[in-house]
């Protein structure tokens, strides 16, 4: 101990520290730019440690192998065992270089994750386990983990309705993204019985409310100012409990009857969740099912991913509202008060009138009804086509049925049929082409066209490199014999096809196919014998007629004109210089088969990488050689020259061909 009191091994130990993570640094480095390839830091410095503390090791068996055993031994042959010590040394370095390697085939850098990373993880796992158990007792609770059977999906049977709501109550209760998977299977009345349409409608405005007391301090906060200095009142009994927020009644300090959309406290949390939950499932389905992979479950699941987290900024709507009543006259869109909006409320007019899902029609005359399908149908398809801004969540609970008081009357009676759309989280949207191709496809579906068909088709989708367009052109018209006026039967037969022929849907257009067949289900409850089909078609050729009158046609040719005349003034002068070149005999035609960067890349690392290995395979052959020989003089007693060049050699070679091989692993990614 000196005399400050500080033990006198304490520097030592420090600086041996110090050393040793600098060397295990160094090496790591070394590690890195010898194998070539992207190597996560921590394996690296861990190979660096190995180097540290495995050269001392090696450097003993081989200075006992060569006969140096002891400090004479060592200093009668000092260049030996210095030769020797940088060899172990080498070794060492060449040996955990290889357990990189094998590392790296195992669990390759960046699937385990970093280790905050893996902290992280672990804490998401324990959210998604309470998630699971959390639903789990949901659905124990509400009667759904009962034995079933086939009768629970027949229609009118006390099953299928005791099934039906045991579903529509768990899902109710299990939060955000499970109300909204119960939105979109409520649309869908051609593949589930009555029963559970009728219980899953009730979840587009049934939801658990909260109380206002929870929400208000949430509205001050998006507000920026107190209640009562926007809302002369405000409901604390919302209208409406939806899955992401809940809806109050509210008049303005103008007087003006608003509703006021309150976004729940817990939504965006409970949403990453179950979301998380969501894509993992489908991740796992994908690779482990055909079925999965055909459908591409993983993408599905993100895109929905991405819908809903949209649906959660209110901004957004607020901007989908606007575009969606810019090209929509036919539907009634609420008016939006964005000054006193923000991206979790949302402050728009109130409509007066009853969700679809929930209005009684049943009583109302079959031309009533039909007319607010044509109504609809008419409004929804003419955003799809016309204006290439549509509503893509279009479950009953989104569609208003309005009540209109007749003039000089106090009581509600309906005057003309009126809908309005709610709900504006979900917009999609499609460019011009897209749209006469889709309007020019629904029209040779009706008129049994099968080429015309697959021509407005292959306008729309990625074309596959190896197409049979013949094979394609013969299995649309099987796909046209189904066609029996449903949508969805037609773009699931249509879904199918694609994948059979490898054609890639752009998102958009698949947002607008699913919207359309989506609507068919809600246009049923309306009226049941509406054909869906025949409607379409003859709205989308009067709509392409509107887009193809002389007058469209020459805005369009005036649009594309200025491009044109450029072209126009060189053409001549083009002409004349190829005629030339063709009379005096020196067209000349290059063709540079590595013109492109990528492929002359590609070809120089091949070579790099065969010389690698080449060079490799060559001085492992000469270490054997060169250790098996029995010539040359004697380096030290047990040790020849030539058996020490070979120990080199064969370090050369081994690491040589640990690069080759990581490259060869890693040249796919």
């Amino acid at each position: 101990m000196d005399p400050t009191g500080t033990p006198a091994f304490l520097p030592l130990l420090l600086l041996s520290m110090v050393l040793t993570v600098f060397f295990a640094w160094a090496a790591a480095f070394a590690v890195r730019r010898i194998l070539g390839v992207p190597v996560g830091w921590p394996r690296s410095f861990a190979v660096g440690l190995v180097v540290c503390f495995g050269g001392t090791p090696l450097t003993t068996v081989f200075l006992s192998n060569s006969g140096i055993v002891d400090a004479e031994d060592a200093q009668r042959a000092v260049v030996p065992t210095l030769l020797l010590f940088g060899l172990s040394i080498a070794w060492a370095f060449a040996l955990g270089t290889g357990l990189l390697v094998a590392v790296e085939v195992l669990w390759p850098t960046g699937s385990l994750g970093t280790p905050w990373g893996l902290v992280r993880s672990l804490r998401a796992s324990g959210a998604r386990r309470g998630r699971y158990l959390h639903v789990t007792r949901i659905a124990f609770r509400e009667g759904l983990l009962r034995p079933v059977n086939a009768r629970s999906m027949q229609r009118g049977t006390p099953e299928a309705a005791r099934t039906a709501r045991s579903l529509a109550a768990t899902l109710g209760k299990s939060g955000v993204t499970f109300i909204k998977l119960g939105q979109m299977l409520s649309t869908r009345a051609d593949a589930l019985p009555p029963e559970y349409i009728a219980e899953l409608s009730l979840l587009q405005t049934r939801a658990e409310p909260e109380q206002f007391t929870e929400l208000r301090p949430l509205l001050e906060e998006a507000l920026g100012r107190s209640v009562d200095e926007v809302f002369h009142s405000i409901q604390a009994e919302p209208l409406a409990s939806a899955s992401v927020a809940q809806v109050h009644a509210a008049v303005l300090l103008s007087g003006q009857a608003v509703v006021v959309k309150i976004q729940r406290p817990a939504a965006r949390n409970q949403v990453k969740v179950d979301l998380d939950i969501i894509e993992r499932f489908a991740r796992m389905l994908e690779r482990r099912t055909s079925w999965g992979r055909a459908l591409g479950l993983e993408s599905l699941a993100v895109g929905f991913g991405v819908s809903l987290r949209e649906e959660l900024d209110y901004a957004i709507e607020l901007e989908n509202m606007r575009a969606v009543a810019a090209g929509n006259p036919a539907l009634k869109i609420p008016t939006v008060y964005p000054e006193f909006s923000s991206n979790k409320v949302l402050v728009m007019e109130h409509l007066d009138g009853e969700p679809l899902g929930e209005a009684c029609l049943s009583a109302e005359p079959p031309e009533f009804r039909r007319a607010l399908a044509m109504e609809l149908f008419g409004g929804i398809l003419s955003q799809v086509i016309v204006s290439g801004v549509f509503h893509s969540d279009l479950h009953p609970g989104n569609i208003l049925v309005l009540r209109q008081t007749a003039p000089g009357t106090r009581e509600e009676t309906t005057v003309r049929p009126a809908l309005a759309l709610l709900d504006f989280g979900s917009v999609g949207r499609l460019g011009r082409d897209a749209r006469m191709s889709l309007a020019g496809f629904i029209v040779a579906v009706q008129a049994d066209d099968n080429v015309a068909a697959t021509d407005r088709l292959l306008e729309m989708v990625e074309r596959a490199p190896a197409l049979d367009r013949r094979a394609l052109e013969r299995d649309m018209g099987v796909l046209l014999t189904h066609v029996n006026g449903s949508t969805n039967a037609l773009f699931t037969k249509l879904f199918q096809l694609l994948q059979r022929h490898s054609l890639g849907i752009p998102l958009q257009l698949a947002g607008a196919l699913r919207a359309i067949g989506a609507l068919e289900g809600t246009i049923k409850l309306l009226d049941p014998g509406f054909d869906v089909v025949g409607e379409a078609q003859r709205k989308s050729l009067s709509w392409i007629s509107a887009m193809t009158t002389p007058e469209a046609v020459r805005n369009l040719l005036a649009s594309n004109a200025i491009g044109f005349i450029s072209t126009l003034q060189r053409l001549p002068r083009n002409l004349s210089m190829l005629n030339e070149k063709i009379e005096n005999g020196n067209l000349q035609v290059n063709v540079r088969q590595f013109a492109s960067p990528t492929d002359r890349s590609f070809l120089t690392g091949l070579v790099h990488e065969g010389i690698i290995a080449g060079i490799s395979i060559a001085a492992i052959i000469g270490s054997i050689l060169l250790m098996v020989s029995n010539s040359g003089p004697m380096l030290a007693q047990n040790l020849r020259l030539h058996e020490f060049l070979g120990y080199t050699l064969a370090l050369g070679g081994f690491v040589f061909g640990l690069r080759s091989l990581v490259r060869i692993l890693n040249a796919g990614k």
